[in-house]
């Protein structure tokens, strides 16, 4: 399985490169006839199919403006202070 993830992430990186250079060389915007973008979405599907995900980030799986507040508050409990005041601005959701 993390083989397969290897080679569907390596296909998908010669597609986006493949697709780029034919875009800038030809100068013109790529319809969908044009048989590399057919295969980049051709391994965007595959990829989707296998449930390929991104990797855990500093936010992580939440993607929230507050995940990266409460982390901090984690790490360093002196920082509650500027995430109440953060919360508490007007405009805020």
């Amino acid at each position: 399985m993390v083989v397969e993830r290897s080679n569907l992430l390596s296909m998908m990186k010669l597609s986006i490169k493949v697709l780029i250079q034919s875009s800038l060389s030809l100068g013109r915007t790529l319809d969908s006839e044009y048989p590399p973008l057919q295969q980049f979405f051709v391994v965007l599907e595959h990829c989707l199919k296998h449930g390929l995900k991104v990797k855990k980030t500093f936010i992580g799986q939440n993607k929230s403006i507050w995940a990266p507040l409460e982390l901090m508050e984690k790490l360093c409990p002196e920082s509650a202070d500027i995430s109440t005041s953060v919360r508490d601005m007007p405009g805020i959701k």
